[in-house]
């Protein structure tokens, strides 16, 4: 169980480990899925068909048939994958262009959901959909839940997730879903306790979601983890995404974020890219206690990891005083990271 108050920020390196698309990877699956094209002017012949479905049932509630410009947004987004830093990025700068957002939040939803099936983590269907954690046993997920429920007995549960919070920049629900299965298996309770138990563990999505978990209390349209989902279901799916300029018209969120950074005595960021846009969401505003920060560098030059700590340093300075107290960024994988820090963390 965590002593001190701990927060993780999770970027798209912390799903790779499960088997999720990161940055390049992401974006250029996003914009073969939004590259759409008939031949003939009927037969699909490029993009994704459940896109294309999600397209003509928003047509349909609009009374429109008209189905043309939601391609060409989608066209305009899939030429430009290669020259954007990331989807979100792209969505930002042209976030006053309602069709290319729009079809951009459809293809973050497929490629999400498509990717939570093939993940790892995403259960054996032989097993009622339960994971098998002897699969994969060297991911960061178990070696949290490891670090989270070392000395916990049965009757403790209910303190179990105290000290501890997420605020993840990806849209799926990895870190609810194996959370909730890892605590069932280890404890031996029913699912539904462990995932009425899960409930308690403050998971912050930034940018919204790929729909609630089926046992989630969140006002989400209900989508079991990994699930197949008709195209008809998508625009739901895709309502509960937010670009960065949505999430900055609304404060609610990213003061919830600060006031758990600032609560907290460790910042522990894992797999994150500590992109500049994501960072100011995080700026603190308060006078907060001195806080020892860890991260994950794998992949970052040298020149770039010392702009990236004055960035952090900087999100952290507040009325003339710096609340970043030790620190270090390790270019290791998350796992690693939490195997190597397990005495110093929990």
């Amino acid at each position: 169980m965590f002593k001190k108050k701990t927060v993780f920020i999770v970027g798209a390196g912390a799903s790779k480990e499960v088997g999720l698309p990161i940055g390049d990877e992401l974006k250029l699956k996003i914009g073969v899925k939004l590259d759409i094209r008939f031949d003939n002017g009927y037969d699909l012949s490029a993009g994704d068909p459940k896109i294309v479905e999600a397209v003509r049932h928003i047509l349909h509630e609009k009374q429109e048939r008209d189905i043309n410009p939601h391609c060409h947004a989608g066209r305009i987004i899939a030429s430009a994958m290669h020259q954007a830093l990331s989807i979100d990025n792209f969505l930002h700068t042209h976030s006053d262009n309602e069709l290319i957002v729009q079809m951009g939040k459809l293809g973050i939803a497929a490629t999400i959901m498509e990717a939570e099936s093939s993940s790892k983590i995403s259960g054996d269907q032989r097993r009622y959909g339960q994971i098998n954690f002897a699969s994969h046993p060297d991911i960061w997920h178990n070696t949290f839940c490891k670090m989270l429920c070392e000395g916990v007995q049965t009757r403790d549960l209910e303190k179990l997730f105290d000290n501890v919070s997420f605020i993840t920049f990806n849209y799926d629900r990895c870190i609810e879903h194996y959370v909730s299965q890892w605590v069932s298996n280890y404890m031996q309770i029913p699912l539904p306790d462990a995932q009425e138990l899960t409930g308690k563990l403050t998971v912050i999505h930034p940018y919204g979601q790929v729909g609630r978990l089926p046992w989630q209390r969140n006002g989400l349209t209900s989508v079991p983890y990994g699930s197949s989902v008709e195209g008809q279901t998508l625009p739901k799916i895709a309502s509960h995404i937010r670009t960065f300029t949505e999430q900055v018209e609304d404060e609610t969120v990213p003061e919830k974020m600060r006031e758990l950074i600032e609560e907290a005595q460790q910042v522990v960021y894992l797999g994150f890219s500590y992109g500049s846009m994501n960072m100011d969401l995080m700026r603190l505003r308060r006078r907060c206690s001195m806080k020892t920060v860890r991260g994950t560098a794998l992949g970052i030059a040298a020149p770039n990891m010392s702009a990236i700590t004055d960035l952090i340093n900087s999100t952290m300075y507040v009325m003339g005083e710096h609340f970043m107290g030790t620190r270090s960024f390790d270019a290791v994988t998350c796992n690693q990271l939490l195997n190597d820090y397990f005495r110093t963390l929990a």
